[in-house]
């Protein structure tokens, strides 16, 4: 997407100011304050509520099971995923559904650990719908019944999004496997998401069956129902033909997309290590999109890479077709180990390299 020299001049200014330590309103700047205003403006209570799962647009009808494959129903209905407050790392994507229909749009996401303290984890299907968006915020620990200026922790504009350009939106096929990215959001009155909220880890995944803590924001069934977030402890297993987990826990509806499979997960320092998400074949979930079984991308080296990328703020740039590496069973050290210096990237709109997206907000 070509970038816009007004926008890009508002997010370099919009970067030093979060480099600067800004810590509150009057010291952010002018036009920070300016799209602030504009998406607090946007994003009432009504319009947040009324917000569908982008999977729903985004799902190809025609597309069929790769060869090989047999993802069916399940068989029983497995346990149910109980409803609770919320992570505050954990939240929502909000953004207007112009380019997908006119719906107003939403995925799940988690903070992560990084350099400038402003990454956002989620599925790639989420990326993709978050491209062409005129109006697109991050609510952590998102609040249904709340507008934006009263959420827990704000909402910060999304500014940049880093996605693997081998994957297609929604595939059944083995680029399935690299449903994830990464999405770069704007201070909130000077702070960066990570200091108001606390960050996960993103590590590798180190085998396929684990235990993990499932988050997600799932779709009421109801238009008078609250949308409340929903957690499973559940041990996971191999999605047989692709480098994916799987687990089985009911009421995962569509919503959840993005939202993180955590291990370790102490809710007392907030720290935990994302070894998943949901997303993958399908989108996350099986040919009958059932409620009862989610697929997670099994984090390698090219979800590493994607990561050192959206961390370093550069461009994506992969070989052109995916070709599967086998999978490491072996416990693996995470990537946010060490301490990493970035200095922030702007690029000019034809000095822009291929690869990455910079929102036109």
């Amino acid at each position: 997407m070509r970038v816009r020299p007004r926008s890009v001049i508002a997010l370099a200014l919009a970067l030093c100011a979060a480099l600067l330590g800004a810590g509150n309103t009057a010291s952010a700047t002018g036009p920070e304050q300016d799209r602030m205003r504009q998406e607090q403006a946007y994003w009432t209570a009504r319009r947040m509520a009324e917000a569908v799962p982008v999977t729903a647009l985004l799902r190809d009808p025609a597309a069929r099971p790769a060869p090989g494959t047999a993802l069916t129903p399940v068989a029983a209905p497995p346990r149910p995923a109980r409803r609770f407050g919320g992570l505050p790392m954990v939240g929502t994507f909000f953004f207007d559904g112009s380019h997908l229909g006119g719906r107003t749009t939403y995925c799940s996401g988690s903070v992560v650990h990084s350099a400038g303290r402003n990454l956002v984890l989620t599925a790639g299907h989420c990326a993709i719908g978050l491209s062409g968006a005129r109006h697109a915020v991050f609510v952590p620990e998102y609040h249904d019944g709340a507008a934006a200026g009263g959420q827990p922790y704000g909402v910060f504009p999304v500014t940049a999004l880093y996605v693997d350009p081998r994957y297609r939106a929604n595939t059944k096929g083995a680029a399935s496997d690299l449903d994830l990215a990464f999405v770069r959001v704007a201070p909130n009155g000077g702070s960066a998401v990570e200091s108001r909220t606390g960050a996960l880890t993103f590590g590798r995944t180190p085998r396929y069956d684990n235990d993990v803590t499932v988050v997600g924001y799932p779709a009421t069934g109801s238009p008078t129902a609250r949308r409340r977030p929903v957690r499973c402890d559940v041990r996971t297993s191999r999605l047989k033909g692709f480098h994916q987990m799987r687990m089985f826990c009911g009421g995962f509806y569509g919503g959840v997309s993005g939202g993180p499979w955590i291990s370790g997960y102490d809710p007392a320092t907030r720290t935990g290590r994302i070894i998943g998400n949901i997303g993958g074949y399908n989108g996350g979930g099986n040919d009958a999109n059932s409620d009862g079984v989610s697929f997670s991308p099994f984090y390698g080296k090219d979800a590493q890479d994607l990561y050192r990328d959206a961390d370093a703020d550069r461009a994506v740039r992969r070989p052109a077709a995916y070709r599967p590496a086998t999978v490491a069973r072996r416990c693996a050290p995470d990537v946010t180990g060490s301490p990493v210096t970035v200095l922030p990237v702007v690029w000019p709109a034809r000095a822009r390299p291929e690869g990455r997206t910079r929102t036109g907000l």
